[in-house]
């Protein structure tokens, strides 16, 4: 059983460098993307960009290296998390570290093995059959009972998209690809949930936090650009780098689960005075000596520890 002295030390020593990690992971794949294989999506002007990366794929590799370690650099921050809510709780599940690690590097690798798939593509591309492009725009144009210049190059450009997917689709690594990107989503959506939920049941990170992660997690594949902004937070969250600093349980070593809604104070404000807020007036005939106690005695004679009474007129 490790020591909370130990778990201060260990997480004192790592922190600032899984901040740094989560934040400098971000802000690479977002620096990346737009020259990487995520980009190249099989939509309108897919043939332009087999044509483009054809004559060069160096930008695109280089991305797509950039991509790797990016993601790469995210599996810190997650086994970081882990380990920390972990020391503070035993129902956490440590085995789970193999998934924090491999889920981001199947992400990074599937973006490398897209890569060589898109390029492959491209080589393929170059040696299209372009009588099965010229039948594809007759078909359409025959559909219609007229037909603009500009509408018969659209048709074109569909035609050689549709033809470009086509190769895309039927690459060698087009299902290596497959499998490492869902596998990889897979496992990278189910720790970031785990990691956010007991995160925040062990006080690591607010109740906010931990169910925007929570979230997030949740729709990953969706919104991949709002998860990626969570990871900046925990970065700057680590790092030291937010006002207010890290909850207590950073501090403290152990667990300090955030109050429910509802849940019973235990500091003892919420104590409550039972009566009336109204002041009343000694001089009153309401008022009489065993209604108005202003000593606090309760209507006891303070001389001799008896009861006072009314008098009766």
């Amino acid at each position: 059983m490790i020591s909370k002295s130990q778990i201060l030390e260990r997480e004192k020593r790592w922190t600032l460098i899984t901040g740094i990690a989560s934040v400098m992971g971000v802000a690479i794949i977002l620096a990346t993307f737009g020259d990487s294989s995520a980009a190249v999506h099989s939509s309108t002007g897919l043939a332009d960009r087999l044509r483009e990366i054809e004559g060069d794929h160096s930008s695109l590799i280089l991305a797509s290296i950039g991509q790797f370690i990016g993601w790469a650099l995210l599996a810190i921050p997650l086994v970081f998390l882990l380990k920390a809510a972990a020391a503070r709780a035993p129902q956490v599940r440590s085995a789970l570290v193999v998934a924090m690690i491999a889920a981001p590097l199947l992400i990074g690798l599937g973006s490398l093995i897209s890569a060589g798939s898109i390029i492959q593509a491209s080589n393929d591309f170059k040696d299209v059959d372009q009588a099965s492009i010229d039948k594809c725009v007759s078909d359409k144009v025959a559909d219609q009972n007229s037909v603009s210049d500009s509408q018969r190059k659209d048709f074109a450009t569909d035609c050689e998209d549709e033809e470009a997917r086509d190769m895309r689709g039927h690459t060698s690594l087009a299902p290596l690809e497959t499998v490492f990107g869902l596998v990889g989503l897979i496992g990278f959506t189910v720790s970031v949930i785990y990691v956010a939920l007991w995160t925040m049941r062990t006080g690591l990170l607010s109740r906010f936090w931990g169910s925007l992660g929570i979230a997030l997690g949740a729709v990953f594949a969706f919104f991949t650009l709002f998860t990626l902004i969570w990871f900046i937070y925990l970065g700057l969250l680590l790092a030291g780098w937010v006002p207010g600093g890290r909850p207590p349980a950073w501090a403290a070593g152990e667990a300090r689960p955030w109050p429910k809604p509802g849940d019973p104070r235990t500091d003892g404000e919420d104590d409550v005075i039972e009566g009336s807020a109204e002041e009343v007036d000694p001089s009153s005939p309401e008022a009489s000596i065993g209604d108005f106690d202003p000593d606090g005695l309760g209507g006891i004679d303070p001389q001799d520890g008896r009861r006072k009474r009314k008098k009766r007129s």
